[in-house]
């Protein structure tokens, strides 16, 4: 069973794969591209700030899929779980110029089994950020985009996804995964 923790920065989803990992046996997948190239973390960082350079959606949204697509085939017989899969890819990349890039990787590759979307306030989120890191670069991003949940619900109906929205806002991050793991355990 594949399944992808999604959400916007700050709201506990490495937390929650990897307690998934740990708890459930699953197989924690971050950077699938890392993988696929057989590269450093380093380099693969040099390669994402190259692409990110680039203006056009498109470039930013394939290159993101291919990480993506390659979680989906090469794990297909296994139980994973990904810290994120397609969501903040389309969050930052979706719009009509890139929504095919979308839909093929969709109907060529599928989708996870199921999708846990993780969600909280952004004033919740920063406060989470600030508190693991005060120089966090995602700190800047947050200050970018406000909510934008109502994106990400468009999409996984469009798209016809399992998925299940959990409210971290007033919840411990043991709650959390626990909410998850009961989740999961429904779905298998």
């Amino acid at each position: 069973m594949i399944i992808a923790i999604e959400g916007m920065d700050g709201v506990g989803k490495t937390t929650v794969a990897k307690s998934i990992e740990k708890s459930l046996g699953y197989k924690y997948v971050k950077d699938p591209l890392k993988e696929l190239l057989e590269i450093s973390e380093e380099h693969l960082k040099k390669i994402s700030d190259k692409i990110f350079s680039y203006e056009e959606d498109k470039i930013k949204a394939w290159y993101l899929a291919l990480g993506d697509i390659y979680a989906l085939k090469n794990y297909k017989n296994e139980n994973i779980v990904m810290d994120r899969h397609i969501l903040l890819n389309y969050f930052w990349n979706g719009n009509k110029e890139s929504e095919k890039i979308f839909e093929t990787q969709i109907k060529l590759f599928g989708r996870p089994q199921l999708t846990i979307v993780l969600y909280a306030s952004p004033e919740v989120r920063m406060k989470r950020i600030v508190n693991r890191n005060p120089n966090d670069p995602d700190l800047q991003k947050l200050k970018m985009k406000e909510y934008g949940y109502d994106k990400l619900v468009q999409f996984l109906e469009k798209y016809e996804y399992n998925y299940v929205l959990v409210n971290t806002q007033e919840k411990s991050i043991n709650e959390v995964i626990e909410e998850c793991k009961n989740i999961i355990l429904r779905s298998i």
